[in-house]
């Protein structure tokens, strides 16, 4: 197993438990607001080249007069909140995420977007906070200092938790674009008002990339397929589609032992383990964690291909309970490809967003695939790249007269676009997770790991 991946997912996995940790730290605050000149003119991000600064403006939109046509929108700027984890909370707590200078991740970007002249003339006018990750009541209450006090136009960044959202798309009227850290729930895209802009998808359209990569194999019209996770409703739900696109049999089994519980999880899978095997099962649907039930197929000389989103088989981790390399062979892992991948492979927008990171901040890099002695900055680059990028392209297609209803309605002229750290995306006024793609992963034996393969397009 390579050290870079596993590097980078005990990364991931040590950030996610802190954020999820709950103590009463106080989160550190900063505010930094930007100021240039005003132009007339009108730079947007280009459809064709989402990385090229163009205008797309028609003569008719640059004549029209700019007014304050909304809160935290003037004549002449456009004022946006800026949500940070405030990372020396996380370094109390003896973690240091490698994430560097969180603050010039945006404002690399946004003084390039002002220079050139802004949104329709209007200057981008960051407020930065930062909010500490486990302090369960930071959130809210940077919530109401950027919607009351700061009155910013929309609110760019990380949200933690995720149904902290609500504050600005559910009661603030506040278009928010980002990615939140934790378990994000369709309920938080339902009950938004204002646009929720997320640069992946939706929790339900996650399993749309499941049996798009179980029909690439051509493994559902006749099939029999298992289905297993811990959620009861999800399991229903995925066993129902599949028999409606032809599965011959589906085979439910819930997880009900507690997984710190391990001697038990072992029992329970086990037997299902001999379900499976008297069902003739050809491939199973793994909605959790796979050490267990790797581990499960190996006590079991248990061979059909796992399909999951987990990517827990990229850590070494995976081989604790007794997995080994032959169970890893049969993994189908779904994922969006990293900012990493992306850029190794050349992808033109997260080329252009992080070449231009390098050229501004040398002195602190974004390299691919991270070692030891590298920031682990690359995938929060891409974000703030991202979520700039909407909001040039959608207040751009929105006029003149920026309100959240035209700023919606601006999301219909994206339709189809290249992302930064998105192969496919798309968007729209009733489309707001961005991400219509994912990777599949598959066992490589010349690399002796599990690496990207196919991409799968997602409906």
């Amino acid at each position: 197993m390579s050290t870079r991946r596993f590097r980078r997912w005990s990364i991931l996995v040590v950030t996610a438990a802190l954020l999820a940790a709950s103590c009463g730290s106080d989160e550190g605050e900063s505010t930094t607001s930007a100021t240039t000149t005003t132009t007339t003119s009108a730079p947007a991000t280009s459809t064709s080249d989402p990385g090229e600064t163009t205008s797309s403006t028609t003569t008719t939109e640059a004549a029209a007069p700019l007014t304050a046509s909304y809160r935290g929108v003037s004549e002449t700027t456009i004022k946006i909140g800026v949500l940070l984890f405030d990372l020396d909370v996380i370094l109390g707590l003896g973690v240091d995420v490698g994430y560097g200078d969180q603050t010039e991740h945006y404002q690399v970007l946004i003084d390039e977007i002002n220079e050139s002249g802004g949104i329709l003339g209007r200057q981008i006018d960051p407020v930065y906070r930062l909010v500490s990750p486990v302090d369960a009541d930071a959130a809210d209450r940077i919530c109401a200092e950027f919607v009351e006090d700061e009155e910013v136009f929309a609110v760019l960044g990380t949200s933690r938790p995720p149904d902290n959202v609500l504050c600005y798309t559910e009661t603030g009227d506040t278009p928010f674009i980002g990615a939140p850290s934790g378990d994000l729930s369709d309920e938080v895209f339902e009950r938004s008002v204002a646009p929720f802009i997320f640069p992946g998808r939706l929790p339900s359209r996650t399993d749309g990339a499941i049996l798009a990569a179980l029909e690439l194999d051509d493994a559902i019209d006749g099939g029999t397929i298992a289905v297993h996770g811990a959620d009861g409703d999800r399991v229903d739900s995925l066993a129902a589609e599949l028999e409606s696109r032809g599965a011959a049999k589906v085979v439910k089994t819930v997880e009900l032992a507690d997984e710190a519980d391990q001697p038990a999880l072992a029992t329970e899978l086990d037997r299902f383990l001999q379900v499976y095997e008297a069902d003739g099962v050809d491939a199973m649907i793994n909605l959790g964690d796979n050490v267990a039930v790797l581990a499960a197929f190996n006590r079991a000389n248990f061979s059909v291909p796992v399909y999951t989103t987990s990517p827990d088989v990229l850590a070494e981790f995976i081989y604790d309970q007794g997995a080994s390399d032959d169970e890893l062979r049969l993994v189908r892992l779904i994922l969006t490809e990293t900012a990493s991948d992306l850029y190794l492979s050349g992808y033109g927008p997260t080329v252009e967003c992080i070449d231009r990171w390098n050229e501004a901040r040398p002195d602190e890099p974004a390299v691919p695939n991270p070692g030891d002695d590298d920031l682990n900055n690359i995938g929060v680059i891409i974000v703030a790249c991202s979520a700039l990028d909407v909001l040039v392209r959608a207040a751009t297609a929105a006029g003149p007269l920026l309100t959240v209803e035209s700023f919606t309605d601006g999301l219909d002229a994206i339709g189809s676009y290249e992302a930064p750290g998105q192969r496919f995306a798309s968007l729209s006024s009733t489309k707001w997770d961005a991400s219509d793609a994912a990777k599949l992963f598959r066992w490589s034996e010349a690399d002796g790991e599990i690496v990207a393969a196919e991409d799968l397009e997602v409906e």
